[in-house]
């Protein structure tokens, strides 16, 4: 067999066998921050959990801890059930179909967000709460922390202006107050509160979050 050849056969097999790695490393990664909390994980303790060396985490991630961390949340958030969302990493935008009554339309709206947000939280809720709960010891989760209380603040005022627009809010419910309400109750600290906790089921979650928002803002 030709050096070339070699070459190209083994090549492939390099590659998968690094992002195997790094997915290992990741996993470990992340189950160590949501159990431990970020400050307290070493990348000893990864690299210990992930079967490699010390070394091997430091290639893979020369940013440390932070790039980890940074790679865990991205891959929780835009895992599993959201990449069968149309526009994956994007929450549900209101409308009104053609055929439906405003009424139904609110509900369907509220039901997708709720749907959405409680299949991001279940996925990356942990996470978000280790940055939240390290935020104050830690310039890193610090940063995430605010990162995505402005993501989800943002998030929240395009929903609750989606809703006014298309006539769906209570009179007097202001877009300020909708947009604070999907913002405080769609939050990982009320996740946490209800599914770590109080021991909720993620199907008591979403129908307690569905039925408040319900009542709380829709017409």
């Amino acid at each position: 067999m030709s050096q070339h050849a070699k070459r190209a056969y083994s090549s492939p097999l390099r590659e998968e066998a690094a992002r195997r790695t790094r997915a290992t490393i990741v996993d470990a990664a992340a189950r160590l921050f949501v159990d431990r909390g970020y400050v307290s994980t070493t990348v000893r303790q990864i690299a210990e959990t992930a079967g490699v060396a010390v070394r091997t985490v430091f290639t893979a991630f020369p940013g440390g801890k932070s790039e980890l961390f940074r790679e865990a949340l991205d891959a929780a958030v835009t895992g599993g059930s959201a990449a069968d969302e149309p526009g994956s990493g994007r929450a549900p935008r209101p409308g009104r179909g053609a055929s439906g009554t405003a009424g139904s339309d609110a509900e369907r709206i509220v039901e997708q967000v709720v749907r959405y947000g409680a299949d991001l939280l279940e996925r990356a809720g942990g996470l978000l709460m280790t940055s939240v709960e390290s935020s104050g010891a830690d310039p890193d989760m610090r940063r995430f922390a605010d990162e995505d209380a402005r993501a989800t603040a943002d998030n929240a005022r395009t929903i609750a202006e989606g809703l006014r627009r298309h006539g769906l809010l209570r009179d007097d419910v202001s877009v300020e107050h909708a947009a604070h309400v999907f913002y405080t109750l769609g939050s990982p600290q009320v996740h946490a509160l209800l599914r770590r906790d109080c021991g909720w089921d993620v199907d008591e979650y979403r129908a307690w979050l569905t039925a408040t928002l319900r009542a709380t803002l829709l017409r």
